[in-house]
């Protein structure tokens, strides 16, 4: 199934969860208004999809956390743990899970790369 049908079948939140987690922190942290009106294009055909995405507080807080997490590590210089226990992981190469399509990873390379 493609990108674009699967975002109008199920909905951004399900679809594109990195996108929703962005609109999960734009609504707590720049006061946009909730639900969301969130807007997809198909490059193809030029339809346009449209829906109301609700605000998921939790969603914001985990995504928030994380982003704290990562600013103290790399304040500190510590390496936090991969996404994946092995460079073959689809999270790495790209490609479909239950989860969903992952496209290949652009820091691969010095993720798993001799510096680590």
């Amino acid at each position: 199934m493609s990108s674009w049908k699967d975002v109008v079948k199920r909905g951004v939140v399900l679809s594109k969860p990195v996108y929703a987690a962005q609109i999960a922190l734009y609504q707590a942290y720049m006061d946009l208004p909730a639900p969301a009106l969130f807007t997809a294009m198909n490059r193809d055909t030029w339809e346009i999809h449209c829906e109301l995405v609700p605000f998921d507080a939790p969603l914001a807080q985990r995504m928030s956390d994380r982003a704290v997490q990562v600013v103290q590590a790399s304040i500190a210089q510590e390496l936090l743990p991969r996404a994946a226990a092995e460079r073959t992981s689809v999270v790495c190469r790209g490609g479909k899970t239950a989860g969903g399509w992952h496209s290949p990873c652009s820091w691969q390379d010095r993720c798993w790369g001799t510096c680590r």
